[in-house]
């Protein structure tokens, strides 16, 4: 077993100021390079102090910043069993404690931390301070379980903690997360104002972290192992709010065991469906009026299994409020927020409020390129909740009021999508429907002179009887020549140094749906996007486009490689249509290509054919005129399905009649 840090070649390119190509051509060029010592052949592992000997004896500047050093050590002392066991004692030791003892109270103790690594965390512990010094050790944890680990996104979290408040936007004295994992949502509402936290987790791992996370910032916490569904530590607590982003996809949540429990007020919860019986476990320890904020995957406002549950929720004034975030905000696109309240004395409610938060549509200035701003998502939601609960008139182009009776259909589904639609008031403006049709037909009429006129060539040599092959060269021939160079994202840092700058990142899925970056990272200047620049995504060469403008001066994250050509010799839109047949959009499968994703692009099996520059930059200009039609025709199909949509809603209403009836 190796005991010292050890490094990935994607972080050898980090500390190197390179791209992940780079060490990919080390390690075939240099004999002396260092070998691996572990992980697998896919992503090797190095010995750190060998790959840092070996770049400062090439003269190359190694740049490891004092978070990088300490999650390297705590990395080669991780218990395999226990992976967040030394992130715990890592805490306690910023915490100034000994950790004896497991915080939680199990029989074994925390792991002791060897000397260097303690100096490694009070060498972080001088420089950030100790809540700063845990959260970047515990963000490069999360990012290193990413697999394992779910965490709230932070604009989610203080959404659900602000809604957990009253409506004068007063955080509840008390809230319980019963899946707390890391602490997210604990720590957002100890933010808002909170001030009795209590917790659960079934790792005990995470549980400590929480509570050794929540403690070095300075509030006061209660968090226990265990499982919440079947050994629930905080029984007898009731509290004013429950915030919770709960557990999905659970096979046995104990429903066998827990069949006769006196949390199932509202119905036995069916085995697939977990998530209502996390709901009802959170009912069970609200105070009466108090209200819990649930974050909850689309599929349950809809799944026949449940709309018994459902439809109790609804006939009790339980559910409140479903909320549909922006579809890039959480973990996968269509997740909800459940607003359920524990019923006071007196009549129950007669309407459930509905949102569609995906509707918001808006740059953010944190955020180029992106569709939503969380700022106003969040100002926007808290509003129409507060309108909602005061009787006022809601915005009726996001929002709607509906009556519970209307919901207690057969499939009691309750989708904010079938809720929320524009309310047309009783009128249309056919001023603004005349402007609407007219610049979709011109845009229409338009549509044929944006499709190049191409002429037909004399078909290229392929046998020898025809004066052999048409010539082509590999990608890997255009790296040696230095006229293409490429790199491969890598996963979000969040410190800098004196050779790294902050920049927008760009994710997979962000470049697959051409949204925009979502987040940021911290990169050396030359691995930032520009013009020209050619990005394929999961490995697929049918995925490969140039970079879209919105998307220059980012920072490409895993599962994204660029491609930079030296323009005098190899023209970028020649590049990218002749791997794909065409760079337009649509013209791969997004869902096909993340489905079959691998790792690597292989720029040794990728040829392009021979053309001189002049050549390249004729036949990239048609490849760029067929993406410009694609989109054209996109907008097209998108403005002319929204016409018809306005236009049937109209003749539903009887708000229009037909003038020109052609069938007669």
């Amino acid at each position: 077993m190796v005991n010292e840090p050890t490094v990935t070649a994607a972080e050898i390119a980090r500390i190197a100021g390179v791209g992940p190509a780079a060490v990919s051509n080390w390690r075939r060029r240099y004999a002396e390079f260092p070998t691996p010592v572990g992980g697998t052949a896919g992503s090797p592992r190095f010995l750190l102090s060998e790959v840092v000997n070996w770049l400062e004896e090439r003269g190359r500047s190694v740049r490891i910043t004092p978070a990088d050093e300490a999650w390297r050590a705590m990395e080669a002392v991780r218990d395999p069993g226990r992976p967040g066991a030394v992130l715990v004692s890592a805490g306690f030791r910023l915490l100034g404690e000994e950790p004896c003892r497991r915080q939680a109270g199990a029989e074994d103790g925390a792991l002791p931390l060897p000397s260097a690594l303690g100096a490694h965390i009070d060498g972080l512990r001088r420089e950030l301070g100790a809540a700063e010094a845990f959260e970047q050790l515990l963000r490069r944890w999360t990012e290193a379980h990413a697999r394992q680990i779910a965490v709230t996104p932070p604009p989610v979290a203080a959404l659900m903690c602000a809604l957990a408040g009253s409506t004068d936007g007063e955080a509840p004295v008390s809230v319980l997360d019963p899946a707390c994992g890391t602490g997210g949502l604990l720590l957002q509402a100890a933010e808002s104002g909170t001030t009795a936290l209590l917790g659960q987790d079934l790792d005990r791992d995470l549980a400590e972290i929480a509570a050794v996370r929540l403690r070095l910032h300075g509030y006061d916490v209660s968090v226990k192992p265990g499982d919440s569904l079947l050994g629930d530590a905080h029984a007898i607590s009731r509290v004013q709010g429950v915030v919770c982003d709960l557990p999905s996809g659970q096979r046995d949540w104990g429903r066998a065991e827990l069949g006769y429990d006196t949390r199932w007020t509202h119905g036995l919860p069916p085995k697939g469906e977990p998530e209502l019986a996390w709901l009802q476990h959170a009912l069970a320890h609200l105070d009466d009026g108090g209200r819990a904020v649930l974050l909850i995957p689309a599929g349950v406002a809809a799944r026949p299994s449940g709309r018994r549950i459902r439809a109790e929720l609804l006939r009790r004034g339980t559910l409140r409020a479903v909320v549909a975030l922006p579809s890039w905000a959480s973990r996968a696109p269509g997740t909800h927020l459940w607003i359920v309240e524990r019923s006071r004395a007196g009549a129950p409610p007669e309407d459930v409020l509905f949102v569609d938060a995906d509707m918001f549509v808006g740059p953010d200035a944190e955020r180029p390129g992106t569709r939503t701003d969380w700022e106003k998502v969040q100002a926007a939601v808290t509003s129409v909740w507060r309108r909602f609960r005061a009787g006022a008139d809601l915005d009726a182009d996001f929002a709607s009021r509906v009556p519970i009776t209307v919901l207690l259909r057969d499939d009691v589904d309750v989708t904010p999508a079938l809720h929320v639609r524009t309310e047309s008031g009783g009128a249309i403006d056919m001023t603004r429907w005349e402007e609407e049709r007219s610049g979709w037909l011109r845009l229409l009429n338009g549509l044929p002179s944006t499709l190049p006129v191409v002429r037909e060539t004399p078909m290229p040599p392929t046998g020898p009887g025809e004066g052999g092959t048409s010539p082509r060269v590999s990608l890997d021939e255009l790296i040696r020549s230095g006229a293409l160079s490429t790199w491969r994202g890598s996963t979000p840092q969040h410190t800098i140094d004196g050779t790294t700058v902050r920049a927008p990142l760009l994710a997979l899925d962000d470049g697959l749906s051409r949204s925009g970056p979502s987040g940021y990272t911290y990169v050396v200047e030359s691995e930032r996007l520009r013009e020209g620049d050619v990005l394929v995504f999961a490995a697929a060469p049918e995925s490969a486009r140039p970079a879209d403008p919105w998307e220059y001066g980012a920072a490409v994250g895993p599962g994204v490689t660029v491609l930079r050509s030296e323009r005098t010799v190899l023209d970028p839109w020649f590049l990218a249509g002749t791997m794909t047949g065409g760079a337009g959009p649509g013209r791969f499968d997004a869902s096909a290509v993340t489905a079959g994703r691998r790792s690597r692009l292989d720029t040794g099996r990728l040829f392009l054919p021979v053309r001189s520059p002049e050549e390249q930059q004729r036949i990239g200009q048609g490849f760029r005129d067929i993406a410009r039609f694609e989109e054209s025709l996109a907008a097209v199909v998108d403005q002319g399905r929204s016409i018809a949509r306005q236009l049937a809603e109209a003749l539903a209403a009887g708000l229009v009649d037909p003038i020109d009836d052609r069938r007669r």
